[in-house]
Order: C-alpha cells, then sequence, then structure tokens
C-alpha cells in the first residue's frame, strides 16, 4: 500500500492544509499545546486530535476572554449602577426632567463602551467566515481531485457546482443579511431605551427572528440536497467502478485482472489520503470557528449575567441596554455555529463520498 500512496501524496498540493495551520498558529500560539502539531504527510494526527491539547487550548482562552472583557465590563456595571441610583433618586424627590437627563448623561458612554464590544463580535464573526469559506475554496479543490482518483466521479462532479454556491451563498447571507439585521436591531432597542416616545422593540425582535429564520431555512435545505444528491452519486460510483473492473478483468487478456487489481489498490491509497486529508480539513475549520465562538459565549455570559445582576436595583435603561446586548450577541452566536455547523458537514459529505462509492462496489 506504501507504493500506492506515496506517489500520489507527493504530487498531491497539501499547501492549504499548511497555510491554514500556520495562520491559526500565529493568530492564537499561545493558547496552543507546544506539542501540538499537524503533520497530514505522515498521516500524523494523533497530536492534532489529542482531547488533552483540545481542553488545554479551550480553557486558556476562554479565560484569557473573560480577562480581556471583564474589565470593560466593570466599568459598564458601574455605570448601570449609577444609572440605576439616579433614577431612583430622581423618583424620590419626583425631578423627572433631571433625572431623565442625568440618566441619559450616564447611558451614553455605556452605549459607547457596549457598541465597541459589539463591533469586535460583529468583526470576529465576519472574519471567521470570511476565513472558512477561503479555506474550504483553496482546499475543496485537491479534496475533489482525490475524490476522483479513488473513483467517486459522479460525487466529485456533484460538489464543485454545489460547493460554489452555498459557499458563496452563505458568506453573503452572513455579511449582507443576517449581522446588518442583528445590528439594526441593537440600534432600535436603544432607540426604545432612550425615549419615552418612539418604541420600536417589537421591530428589534422581528429583525433577529428573521436573521435566524432565514439562516435555518438556507441550512434546511443545504442538507437536503447535500443528503438526497449524495445518496444517488455515491451508487452510482460504486456501480460504475465495479462494472469497469468486471470488464477489464474479463475482456483484457493475460493482464486484465491485473490491472484491475493494481487499479483497486491506487484508488484504495488515494482514499486513504483523501480520509486523512479531509479529517485534517475538519479539524482546522473546527479550529477557526472555535475561537470566535468561544469569544462569543464570553460575552454572552457577562453581559446576561450583569443585566440579571441590575435587575434587583429597579428597572433600568442600562439593565434593559445589556440584556439586549447579550441577547443580540446570542443571536450572533447560533448564526455562526449555524454556519460553521453546515460547513462542517459539507467537509464531512465529501470525506464520506469517497467511503460510500467504495462501499458500494
Amino acid at each position: 500500500m506504501e507504493k500506492g500512496w506515496k506517489p500520489i501524496i507527493e504530487q498531491a498540493d497539501l499547501s492549504a492544509l499548511d497555510q491554514r495551520w500556520n495562520e491559526l498558529k500565529g493568530l492564537y500560539a499561545p493558547f496552543m499545546p507546544s506539542k501540538m502539531n499537524l503533520d497530514v504527510t505522515q498521516f500524523d494526527l494523533s497530536s492534532f486530535f489529542s482531547i488533552d491539547h483540545w481542553l488545554s487550548m479551550i480553557k486558556s482562552y476562554f479565560f484569557f476572554e473573560v480577562k480581556e472583557s471583564a474589565e470593560s465590563l466593570a466599568l459598564i456595571f458601574l455605570l448601570a449602577i449609577i444609572a440605576s441610583v439616579l433614577k431612583t433618586v430622581g423618583q424620590a424627590l419626583e425631578t423627572q426632567t433631571v433625572t431623565r437627563t442625568a440618566e441619559a448623561a450616564v447611558l451614553i458612554p455605556i452605549f459607547i463602551l457596549t457598541m465597541s464590544t459589539f463591533r469586535m463580535a460583529v468583526e470576529s464573526v465576519s472574519a471567521a467566515v470570511e476565513q472558512m469559506t477561503v479555506f474550504m475554496m483553496a482546499f475543496m479543490p485537491i479534496l475533489i481531485a482525490l475524490l476522483t482518483i479513488s473513483g467517486a466521479v459522479a460525487s466529485a462532479a456533484l460538489f464543485p457546482p454545489l460547493l460554489l454556491f452555498m459557499m458563496n451563498a452563505s458568506g453573503l447571507l452572513i455579511d449582507q443579511i443576517i449581522l446588518p439585521c442583528l445590528i439594526f436591531s441593537v440600534v432600535f432597542s436603544l432607540v426604545g431605551l432612550l425615549s419615552d416616545h418612539y418604541k420600536a422593540d417589537r421591530l428589534a425582535s422581528l429583525l433577529r427572528t428573521i436573521s435566524v429564520s432565514l439562516l435555518s431555512a438556507f441550512m434546511a435545505v443545504f442538507l437536503a440536497v447535500l443528503t438526497m444528491r449524495g445518496m444517488t452519486a455515491a451508487a452510482a460510483d460504486g456501480l460504475t467502478v465495479k462494472t469497469a473492473k468486471f470488464i477489464t478483468g474479463t475482456f483484457v487478456p493475460v493482464v486484465g485482472r491485473m490491472m484491475a487489481d493494481a487499479a483497486d489498490t491506487a484508488s484504495g491509497a488515494a482514499l486513504l489520503i483523501h480520509n486523512t486529508a479531509g479529517a485534517a480539513g475538519i479539524g482546522l475549520l473546527l479550529l477557526t470557528a472555535l475561537f470566535p465562538v468561544l469569544k462569543l459565549m464570553v460575552l454572552v455570559l457577562l453581559y446576561k449575567a450583569a443585566a440579571a445582576a441590575l435587575q434587583p436595583l429597579g428597572d433600568s435603561a442600562a439593565a434593559s441596554l445589556l440584556d439586549v446586548i447579550g441577547k443580540t450577541l446570542s443571536f450572533m452566536l447560533a448564526s455562526l455555529a449555524l454556519v460553521s455547523f453546515m460547513y462542517f458537514l459539507f467537509m464531512a459529505a465529501v470525506v464520506s463520498a469517497g467511503n460510500a462509492a467504495y462501499m458500494m462496489r
């Protein structure tokens, strides 16, 4: 088998894997264990997929994000307490105009601080989706080429048009529709908090619902198309290869059976390389999504906790603002998780397509 896979892996361009791995190490090296490594050419993925390494990485980055966000959130919490106290004092003294002005003056710096965090979260989601899309576009051609060599020709023919449409559509959906809807939902919620006359809470809720509903519908269509067409292609691949082997072994004199066995060995070697490269690609895809997801999880937990802690102080606009930001961040987290899961399923489908065709023979 080694003689079969060595020429294939020497000519296979796996630079997309190395490039993405080096980019991730450049961004998150302080949180990665020193022994964590990725070596596809030697079929050594044990260090990369070590559970201990991943748990250590998750723990390090999680507490780093907590520490990074705690300072700004503590300042926001202090300002929110001041705003709540001012409102309580104003209600006791029955000076509504002065109280409203003082509360608005405190809410403005709170809004600036929360918007800074919100902007970083939006940029993190947008960058993560872009990085995953670029990686998929760079890595999929070689993975599909290995799929073709392994004998899954029909499956390989299925994926390129589906890939181009789904990858570009998902990126555009996030950047052009989902994130703008969530941003405007925060703006409309803020208008309702700062003004007693103009309320747009329901419009903000509608925008959040639309964003997640669109993404969920897109994912449902994607799963339906991928499942139905993938099953058909696998059956066609298995039948085609089995027929070709039978014709070669039966009608080609003397060397027919030998040629069929050699072709079968080469396709098996290509499938081995395809599976190894695919597993590495899935791991890098998960690693790309992991850090932004952890960042959003920390922000959601902190903002929700701050809003809950402020609730006993009374009905304040600051607590409502923190709750709105936490709710919107949770929608962003769900959107990023759905897109990451869709990309993961797509790459897993490409990897499993070769195995399905091989089992059909």
